[in-house]
C-alpha cells in the first residue's frame, strides 16, 4: 500500500500503478498518520508472544517535513510484526530548535514535541555553556548545546523506547552542499532475538548496497 496526501503526488502514484496492472498496488489518498494507525489496529499482526500465525510487514516512512506523529511510531512498534525504515527529518529538528532558546516559538515547540512524543528535548538540548544559570537565573543565556550528532542520537534513543527489537545506527543523508538533511533509521518491532537477528542482517545488506 502507498499512502499520499498531496493531490499532485497521489496522481503520479496512480499513473505509476496503472503502468503495472499485473502488480497488486493499493493506493490511499489521505493523511498517512491516520491511515497507518488504522492499519496497525485493524490487521491481525503476528505478535512475538502469539503462537498463531498472522501478518508481518515492512513500512517505509518518508514524510514531507515533520509530519509523522509520535503516536504513529508507537502504533507501528506495538504491532511487534512491522519493521520500519524511517526517514527522519533531521534538518527539520534543528531548524525548529534555534540556537537561542528564546527564539523557540510555540509552533516550533509543538512541532518538535509532536514528532518526538515528549517535551524533554528542550531540557536535554538547551543550557548555558557552563551548564549553570547566570547570577540572575536569566533564561536569555540558554542556548542549544547539542550538535546534529547528539540530536540524531537522541532520536535513536527515543525510537528504542518503543521499538523493542532494535534500532540500528542510522544512515545520514546530506544535500548537495554537504548539509545533513535526514537520518534513515531501521527499527525492529519484534523483540524475539531470532527475528531481530534476521531483520538486522537483511537491513545491513541493504544499507551496504
Amino acid at each position: 500500500m502507498l499512502i499520499e496526501e498531496d493531490d499532485g503526488r497521489f496522481s503520479s502514484l496512480e499513473k505509476l500503478a496503472a503502468e503495472f496492472p499485473q502488480q497488486r498496488v493499493l493506493l490511499h489518498h489521505g493523511d498517512a498518520n491516520g491511515a497507518v494507525r488504522k492499519l496497525c489496529a485493524d490487521i491481525p499482526w503476528h505478535r512475538s508472544d502469539d503462537r498463531a500465525k498472522g501478518v508481518r510487514g515492512v513500512l517505509f516512512l518518508d514524510p514531507y517535513g515533520m509530519e509523522v506523529e509520535w503516536s504513529t511510531m508507537e502504533a507501528v512498534a506495538a504491532t511487534q510484526a512491522v519493521d520500519a525504515w524511517i526517514f527522519f527529518p533531521l534538518s527539520g529538528l534543528y531548524r525548529n530548535a534555534p540556537h537561542d532558546k528564546l527564539k523557540i516559538t510555540e509552533d516550533k515547540r509543538r512541532r518538535i514535541t509532536v514528532v518526538l512524543g515528549t517535551d524533554d528535548w528542550e531540557k536535554s538540548w538547551y543550557g548555558t555553556p557552563s551548564g549553570q544559570s547566570d547570577l540572575f537565573g536569566d533564561e536569555a543565556a540558554a542556548i542549544r548545546t547539542v550538535d546534529v550528532d547528539a540530536i540524531e542520537e537522541y532520536v535513536r534513543k527515543r525510537l528504542a523506547t518503543v521499538f523493542k527489537g532494535a534500532v540500528m545506527k542510522p544512515l545520514r543523508i546530506y544535500n548537495e552542499r554537504g548539509a545533513p538533511i535526514a537520518s534513515l533509521f531501521f527499527a525492529v518491532s519484534n523483540p524475539n532475538p531470532k527475528a531481530v537477528g534476521l531483520a538486522k542482517r537483511i537491513a545491513d545488506s541493504i544499507l551496504k548496497r
